[in-house]
């Protein structure tokens, strides 16, 4: 797995001492634990995508548009 990256799996985790699957998860690795169990194996099943990592904010401008009362639609 590369850094950042979002995938569906099957994981196996140490939990109270004992190995232990989980099928079909989304996960994404951070610091090698998964809802607090850590994980030993990944087992991947497809990539689903990569984390966001922009500070860019988008600037929105005002609408004078108004709404008809009745209909809901813009005029």
């Amino acid at each position: 797995m590369k850094k950042d990256e979002i995938v569906y799996c099957n994981l196996t985790v140490i939990s109270d001492g004992k190995k232990k699957k989980i099928n079909q998860v989304v996960y994404k690795e951070k610091d090698g634990y998964y809802k607090g169990e850590r994980v030993i194996e990944v087992d991947l099943i497809k990539i689903i995508g990569y984390a966001n990592n922009t500070n860019d904010y988008t600037e929105v401008k005002k609408s004078n548009e108004q709404r008809n009362t009745v209909t809901g639609a813009y005029e």
